[in-house]
């Protein structure tokens, strides 16, 4: 388990170690005006992009996005662990540190929970890991795993284990070590017997660990290697663990996706270990759910292109086409690498070994036009069958896509179908589709720039957290991430009494989200404010439009409903609702 380090320590040794005397050891820094500028130690530059703030102890590189204190500097940079950092900080400007082994009460049950899971999870993950390496109890896990392929120091470097196919191992192992067994519960390494006890949830399987970016254990996946049903088990979703969320394999691989500026998506264990094993290293897998916007963020994080490489089967194929909005979205480059029929990764591998792993971008195919190939095949002249196409590139015209970007892709489908653009232009505008509609679209588009804007007003001058109640204005948030940096920010100032940047970042675990604090807080334009309450009382103003902005478009969605369907209320009644909100709305903007 991980050492427990007080906060009080934490920001003792933060305020000792300067972040520009630190990281200037590693980076030429020059000053320029209150930044210091270097090149970036995290990818290649030739204008450096890397700035350093002193006043609040944070740095961030507009080339890459990387970003965060003296603490993660020295985790991406030295590749430590955070536990590791610090003691070489405390270490280097003489702290004492006196690693602590629980979580004291004070720091709350939330804490404590989580740490405990941690703690199981580590315990589990080195019994499965011993399990393999047994003499009779790993022999046919270890067969099994020399059929796939996959060598010891692989397997190893992954930390695959085995759970051998027995009811109570695992049970009596985390007692004999006075594991949590409600924890052990919570996490689905265990269950409940209806007669009383408990038995182990995964039996007779190799069991891949999955890791978060600090190397913790947070969850695992379990492959039968005999007969049986399910084919895979994989943890429950915890405080630790969403598989939305996270990506198996990231952390071994994070060093080569950034040095190689790619990474290559699969879908499974075996395909990631396989090409592993074959020497391709920027790989990682999904985790057997639908690629999500938040791993596709996560990636974008380390690389600024993604090829997918999943099963050349039905499933497959669709889900490559299902993430063309979240790419899109995040604007992240994305290929697709299209197997033989039949074949995923770890078959092709075996068959016909990994040379086009190790040049894929090359080889691969831009998502669009992979989509426009699927809508397209075996098209003829028919006219049916082009109008069937084009309904059904429709959606993907819809979303979050840069415009031109969009208009690429109506060029492509106009030249595919042989069709003027013009004309699928105007069959977008007419298109029907029961997401949001463009006035929706504006809305959020207005709700997110107000609240970047108010984030930055909050990071660039804290002390007007003093003058207000920052949790009044949390549910009004619209954008989920500016939400929870609102979150973070009135947490951090509730808990010290002022916002201290470098604690903000210190108490968040999602790398995306720090990386976006420290954008917004070194953002090149500066707020030049000469009167606080009166831009606090802008906001405010602000804020309750967007809301009756939404409060507005909800209602008139509801009258034409009712009008057409004479269901849903008085109509009369909702219009006169309508007319107060107009009202209300003309009057807040005329207020100055």
């Amino acid at each position: 388990m991980a050492p427990f380090i007080p906060e009080a320590k934490l920001l003792e040794i933060k305020d000792a170690a300067s972040i520009a005397d630190v990281i200037g050891q590693y980076i030429r820094l020059n000053q320029r005006g209150r930044y210091l500028v270097g090149l970036c130690p995290f990818h290649a530059e030739k204008t450096p992009s890397f700035t350093v703030y002193p006043e609040r102890n944070i740095f961030h590189c507009f080339g890459c996005g990387a970003g965060g204190n003296v603490f993660t500097f020295l985790m991406q940079h030295l590749r430590l662990t955070f536990p590791e950092a610090v003691a070489e900080l405390a270490q280097k400007y003489g702290i004492p540190l006196q690693w602590k082994k629980e979580i004291s009460p004070a720091q709350g049950q939330l804490s404590r929970q989580r740490q405990t899971f941690y703690e199981v999870n580590e315990l589990a993950a080195k019994f499965f890991e011993s399990k393999l390496a047994h003499l009779q109890q790993g022999e046919s896990a270890r067969q099994y795993l020399a059929r796939r392929g996959l060598p010891e120091s692989v397997a190893k470097a992954y930390r695959v284990g085995y759970a051998p196919d027995d009811w109570r191992l695992l049970v009596r192992a985390l007692s004999d070590q006075r594991g949590n067994l409600e924890a052990a519960l919570q996490l689905g390494l265990i269950a409940e017997r209806t007669s009383g006890g408990h038995y182990d949830r995964f039996r007779g399987r190799v069991m891949f660990p999955i890791f978060d970016m600090q190397g913790r254990v947070i969850a695992f996946g379990g492959r039968v290697i005999g007969e049986g049903e399910p084919k895979y088990l994989n943890s429950p979703e915890s405080q630790l663990y969403s598989k939305g969320r996270n990506l198996y394999g990231l952390y071994q691989a994070r060093e080569a996706i950034r040095k190689q500026n790619i990474v290559i998506l699969v879908e499974g264990y075996m395909d990631l270990l396989a090409l592993r094993a074959r020497g391709v290293e920027p790989v990682v897998a999904t985790l057997g759910t639908a690629l999500t916007r938040e791993q596709v963020r996560l990636l974008k994080g380390y690389t600024s292109r993604v090829m997918l490489v999943f099963d050349a089967d039905t499933a497959g194929l669709k889900a490559m086409q299902r993430s063309l909005p979240h790419f899109a979205g995040e604007r992240l480059s994305a290929r697709v690498l299209v197997l033989p029929a039949g074949e995923d990764p770890d078959s092709y591998a075996a068959k016909y070994g990994v040379e086009v792993f190790t040049s894929p971008w090359e080889q691969g195919q831009p998502l669009f036009a992979f989509i426009l190939d699927q809508a397209t095949l075996g098209l003829g002249d028919a006219l049916e069958a082009k109008l069937a196409a084009f309904e059904s590139l429709k959606p993907y015209f819809q979303g979050e896509v840069d415009s031109v970007e969009r208009n690429l892709w109506l060029q492509m489908a106009a030249k595919r179908l042989g069709v003027p653009e013009s004309a699928l232009e105007a069959s977008l505008k007419t298109y029907r589709q029961a997401a949001l509609p463009t006035i929706v679209v504006r809305q959020q588009e207005e709700a997110l720039n107000l609240e970047k804007r108010f984030i930055k007003l909050l990071l660039t001058y804290p002390e007007v957290l003093a003058r207000f109640d920052l949790e009044e204005y949390l549910d009004q948030f619209v954008h989920p991430e500016m939400q929870t940096i609102a979150q973070y920010i009135h947490s951090c100032y509730q808990q010290v009494g002022y916002l201290d940047h470098s604690l903000l970042i210190m108490q968040i675990e999602e790398e995306n989200i720090c990386r976006r604090i420290c954008s917004l807080a070194l953002a090149a334009e500066e707020y030049q404010l000469e009167n606080l309450e009166s831009e606090l009382a802008d906001y405010t103003r602000s804020f309750q439009k967007i809301q009756l902005k939404r409060e507005h478009q909800n209602l008139k969605e509801k009258m034409e409903h009712s009008y057409k369907t004479g269901k849903g209320g008085d109509y009369l009644a909702l219009q006169a609702q309508l007319q107060d909100l107009r009202q209300r709305l003309k009057k807040l903007e005329s207020t100055h």
